[in-house]
């Protein structure tokens, strides 16, 4: 089983670009997601290619779909799900990927992928995520997406970073 967890953002502080509280106050905050309903679904189908390998990922002679891309190809279908349904100025970011790759699929063989919404609650939506080759399924799992405002999610990297450059790399 492969389990991958990407955790949240901090809480928002002034030290994340914002000069004032008031200035933090007025930025728009994103709505709880109203317009996305349970069932919709995301699809996605690829062919696997040699670049798709679990070789290109130090993983030397398993020359199959490595578990890293059916993770994108994953993240992929759930935007895909839900991006109609967001406002302008508003993204997405994946939370959380478990997923159960339960069988290897050869370069050459179509990958059918779908993410299906099981929760949208508040800014948090959650999926079921599934992939079947020519053959059967060959993973499952579920994915939790949250709704961002783009333009502050942005800024508070970008201070992430300047704040970076000021202290230097760390040593450890």
């Amino acid at each position: 089983m492969a389990a991958i967890t990407v955790g949240g953002l901090p809480p928002l502080t002034t030290t994340c670009g914002y000069h004032s509280h008031a200035q933090m106050r007025s930025h728009r905050k994103v709505a709880p997601v109203k317009s996305i309903e349970v069932g919709q679904e995301g699809n996605l189908e690829q062919v696997v290619l040699p670049q798709h390998g679990a070789d290109r990922f130090q993983n030397a002679g398993v020359t199959v779909l490595a578990t890293p891309v059916l993770c994108h190809w994953f993240e992929s279908a759930a935007v895909r799900a839900i991006a109609e349904q967001l406002e302008s100025g508003e993204a997405t970011v994946g939370t959380r990927l478990r997923i159960e790759h339960l069988k290897a699929t050869p370069v050459g063989m179509q990958v059918r992928v779908a993410a299906r919404v099981v929760a949208a609650e508040g800014r948090r939506v959650d999926f079921e995520v599934s992939a079947f080759d020519d053959v059967e399924l060959i993973a499952r799992g579920t994915h939790e997406r949250v709704v961002i405002d783009l333009e502050r999610f942005l800024a508070r990297v970008q201070a992430k970073r300047a704040a970076a450059v000021k202290r230097g790399p760390d040593v450890h």
